[in-house]
């Protein structure tokens, strides 16, 4: 796997950035006492106002695979393209985030990834992101995305990333 870093259920000090801080803010505030969020605790308007840059919201779909439902303008600029509407497999080089995905999904749980943005076509090298569901059990309606982008290999959390494999997803 490419990725450096992948951590189930992180805590706020394992995150990257302030954005991605305040978005697990308002997704532990959305569950309250549950396991996950439910959709209907998200609202546009309620969304922490730095995240949304840097935010994609992506819905599941059949067979394993995800739509891009949202992208903001400023994953867009980052990775060079406006990935809107495409499915995560048609993304070349995303495999390994596809992984990802597959297991935040599947394990309903929260994920923190990290590593080279091989997929993006922009101008940054690497990326984390931090994975959050919303849903009920059993049906994961969307996972919001809280990227950063950077020209250099972001330092590793304090906890090591475990070796993931398709199988496990």
């Amino acid at each position: 796997m490419d990725l450096h870093t992948f951590i189930q259920d992180p805590s706020a000090e394992d995150l990257a950035s302030d954005a991605q801080r305040a978005m697990y803010e308002y997704w532990q505030t959305a569950r309250n006492d549950s396991q996950l969020a439910p959709k209907s605790t998200l609202d546009p308007v309620e969304l922490p106002r730095q995240c949304l840059p840097l935010l994609a919201v992506l819905e599941p779909l059949e067979g394993n695979d995800f739509r891009i439902r949202i992208v903001g303008t400023g994953v867009r600029s980052s990775i060079g393209r406006d990935i809107t509407g495409q499915l995560v497999s048609q993304i070349k080089g995303a495999e390994d985030f596809l992984d990802c995905l597959r297991q935040c999904c599947g394990k309903e749980s929260t994920y923190y990834a990290g590593g080279p943005a091989s997929w993006a076509s922009g101008r940054q090298e690497f990326f984390t992101s931090l994975m959050l569901p919303f849903g009920s059990p059993g049906h994961i309606e969307r996972i919001l995305i809280v990227f950063k982008f950077t020209h250099h290999m972001p330092a590793s959390p304090r906890k090591s990333p475990p070796q993931v494999s398709a199988q496990q997803a």
